[in-house]
């Protein structure tokens, strides 16, 4: 009698809202079936679904965990005592609190001007200095996604750190001077697969708004970047461990007279703009078919 290898399953995690998982996640489907890998879109707060049962979870579009942070952590760190999960959580958690940029100025890269605020720390004279001669600035908490209580001001204009507070509610948070080059030129996500550069898109906010996400009326489209900019998100890719180990990134940011400017990391669950970009759903199929060896 002959024996034939079961498939591997995987796990597509996202959420209550997209049960059907995103376009990508869709898209991937046919691609991970015929690499011999048997996938399934879980909504990771779905009760009674036990993930063990699957040889890997991939987080891809669970776009409420920054809304249920205590919640979430609780559910990775179990889901990973059974199961591989990518990215791996050590990353996930690393890139879920936006502190991180801190690290990565210090390691040279160049980011937005920010004052890092913890949510009982004190804001210094010298920072808020800095902070009153932007023209205009971005307010953030630490913990967010999908520009969740995010607001554009007038540098001038921002409140008293105790109102500042009070409207994040004691969570840490973020005041970065706005790179104006968003709303004129748009922010550039560089995808990577595997380490890899894969593709790019450009995101540009609706007229009158400053944020580029779809939800906010964005709109994203394939980009041929120039390699010189091409060079510049990899050497960014190549310095931070992150970004290199994993599976998947997506690294935001802003030219600013040919020089990145370096937004955000998403390692979490990072839109990928699979279809944007022709074979690019293969190829992140064959990136988790290797994981999985």
């Amino acid at each position: 009698m002959r024996y034939f290898p079961l498939m591997k399953k995987v796990a597509l995690i996202t959420w209550s809202g997209l049960l059907g998982g995103a376009e990508s996640e869709r898209l991937l489907l046919p691609h991970l079936a015929a690499a011999g890998v048997e996938p399934q879109i879980v909504d990771w707060r779905t009760a009674g679904v036990s993930l063990s049962a699957f040889d890997l979870v991939v987080l891809r579009s669970c776009w409420d965990y920054h809304l249920r942070g205590a919640e979430f952590t609780e559910w990775l760190l179990l889901t990973a005592n059974s199961v591989p999960v990518l990215n791996d959580v050590k990353t996930v958690l690393w890139n879920r609190n936006k502190f991180y940029l801190g690290e990565l100025a210090a390691m040279g890269i160049e980011i937005a001007p920010t004052v890092f605020v913890n949510g009982s720390g004190p804001i210094t004279p010298s920072a808020w200095q800095e902070i009153r001669s932007w023209k205009k600035c971005v307010v953030k908490p630490a913990v967010s996604a999908s520009a969740h209580k995010t607001w554009l001001l007038d540098g001038a204009a921002v409140p008293d750190e105790n109102e500042l507070k009070s409207k994040m509610e004691g969570e840490a948070f973020l005041i970065q001077q706005f790179i104006p080059e968003i709303e004129t030129q748009g922010e550039i996500s560089f995808i990577y697969i595997d380490g890899g550069y894969s593709h790019a898109v450009l995101k540009r906010p609706a007229s009158g708004d400053f944020r580029v996400q779809k939800e906010h009326g964005g709109s994203a489209e394939l980009l041929h970047p120039d390699s010189d900019l091409v060079d510049q998100a990899n050497e960014i890719a190549v310095t931070v461990p992150q970004v290199r180990d994993s599976l998947y990134c997506r690294i935001d940011a802003v030219a600013r007279s040919g020089k990145l400017v370096l937004m955000e990391l998403e390692l979490i669950e990072p839109e990928l703009f699979l279809g944007l970009a022709e074979g690019t759903a293969e190829r992140f199929a064959r990136a988790i078919s290797r994981r999985l060896m």
